[in-house]
């Protein structure tokens, strides 16, 4: 039987893969260096409007934030702004003892010792209440809620996965740029990549084309048994509302909006070639391997995960979770794709890494000569 055109073979994927999704909307895109090559959207971005979901819908990136802040890193390095090596208390002359030596180095791989989210961080009965909840954050503010924390690990020593890293690693960079780090984001992805989707998600701000969130029932019980202070909504008719989330406290490491066709952009952007929007220095810098793969970990550039997927080729790549999203982000850099999907759940779509090699093969193998 004759094969079908790229487009129709990745409809065809997406629309099987869509049934074993469990989100009200589901978004992917591919991208490679001359821009969008595909991308389909399915579901209902709202529920209560029943508003069809459209490949232009911005959905929570969550942790896939954390490479645009890598990216940003990366182009202060180059204009000599930012040095990796140095000491942070260089920029933060104030900061506790435990951390005046960190690197950012350190902090943009996960081995500055500093914990993760704790059910204290959600519990509503802390002072301020739920740091989801919260209606504004100072840096002094945010530092607070962490800073004097106990380390998990000796600095240097362990990956230990923190979105508070990266909180404490963009406070630096604005200190380094002398510029609010949502400016600093415009300033070096958002227009000279030209990703009109990409938005901080500001729950007071109207942000058109922004997705509802939602929970479902498995995904609530999840939740409660990991915070169990925490009222979460019981879903009606399998959804409830998303815990409604100002992630102003974490910009850095899981606070972004984007549409997956921008995403995917913005993962070609990557790639070597002469629509790149990073130089060769900058590449070699964010997706050389710095750290070791360990049992939760595959090896670390600068922030990205760095290795191969089951047929040996390589890839950049990073997930995201948060109230109300789930996203990936895969770019296959021999290939020349980058791919990009999101639900509007915490947990669908759950794996992010199996579909984008579904559709590489797809894309890939039906390149012309």
């Amino acid at each position: 039987m004759a094969r079908g055109s790229p487009a129709d073979e990745a409809d065809f994927f997406a629309e099987t893969f869509r049934e074993s999704c469990p989100s009200p909307a589901l978004s992917l895109a591919v991208a490679n260096r001359d821009g969008v090559i595909w991308q389909r959207a399915f579901g209902k971005a709202d529920l209560e409007f029943d508003v069809d979901a459209t490949p232009d819908h911005r959905f929570r990136i969550g942790s896939v934030s954390k490479v645009l802040t890598t990216i940003a890193a990366a182009k202060l390095v180059s204009r000599g702004l930012l040095e990796l090596d140095t000491p942070i208390a260089y920029w933060l002359p104030d900061l506790p003892e435990q951390h005046r030596a960190t690197t950012m180095l350190q902090l943009l791989t996960h081995r500055g010792g500093i914990r993760h989210y704790l059910p204290k961080d959600l519990d509503p009965a802390q002072p301020g209440g739920s740091i989801f909840t919260r209606g504004s954050w100072t840096n002094a503010q945010i530092l607070e809620a962490f800073i004097g924390d106990d380390l998990v690990a000796p600095v240097g020593e362990k990956i230990s996965y923190s979105s508070f890293g990266y909180s404490l690693a963009a406070i630096v960079m604005e200190k380094a740029a002398g510029q609010d780090f949502l400016a600093l984001i415009d300033h070096e992805i958002t227009k000279p990549m030209a990703l009109s989707s990409l938005a901080a998600d500001q729950p007071g701000k109207i942000v058109p084309g922004r997705v509802r969130g939602y929970v479902g029932e498995d995904e609530r019980r999840m939740l409660q048994m990991q915070f169990p202070d925490v009222n979460w909504p019981d879903p009606v008719d399998g959804w409830a509302h998303a815990t409604p989330i100002n992630p102003a406290y974490c910009w850095a490491g899981a606070g972004f909006l984007m549409s997956m066709p921008d995403t995917a952009r913005f993962g070609a952007a990557m790639l070597d070639g002469p629509g790149s929007k990073i130089t060769p220095e900058e590449r070699a810098l964010l997706f050389t391997p710095l750290t070791e793969k360990t049992e939760q970990s595959p090896p670390l550039g600068l922030g990205w995960r760095v290795d191969e997927d089951a047929k040996g080729r390589p890839r950049w790549h990073h997930a995201g979770a948060t109230p109300g999203g789930r996203a990936g982000l895969i770019v296959y850099p021999t290939l020349g794709l980058s791919i990009a999907l999101a639900g509007n759940t915490m947990i669908a779509p759950g794996d992010v890494l199996g579909p984008a090699s579904e559709l590489a093969d797809i894309f890939y193998l039906n390149l012309p000569p």
